[in-house]
Parts: C-alpha cells; structure tokens; sequence
C-alpha cells in the first residue's frame, strides 16, 4: 500500500524546521546589540553609584 500524503508531511516538516532555524537567527541578531546596551547600562550605573557615594560619604 502506498502512502499517498508521505511526502507532504516531510514538506510540511522542512518548512517548520526551516522558519525556526530563521526565527533563532532573527533572535541572534537581536540579542547581541541588547546585550551590548544591557552591559553599558549596567557599568554605567555602578560607575555613578560609587561616585555618589564617594561624594555622599568620602
């Protein structure tokens, strides 16, 4: 007996695969730069609290 819709459902498959292979790279490219910003952001802050509170307290 042969399968009539076999090869339909591994097209089917491909395409799944295929878009999420391309929503993982989307996600690359978009998380680089906000780890970048995160990172500024995060140094920027510990710089401006030890400043205030070397102003504050020394």
């Amino acid at each position: 007996m042969t399968k009539i819709f076999s090869n339909q459902i591994k097209r089917s498959k491909d395409k799944t695969k295929a878009s999420s292979t391309n929503l993982e790279d989307k996600a690359n490219e978009k998380s680089k730069p906000m780890i970048i910003i995160g990172l500024i952001v995060s140094l920027s802050s510990i710089f401006l609290l030890l400043f205030t509170i070397k102003n504050k307290f020394g």
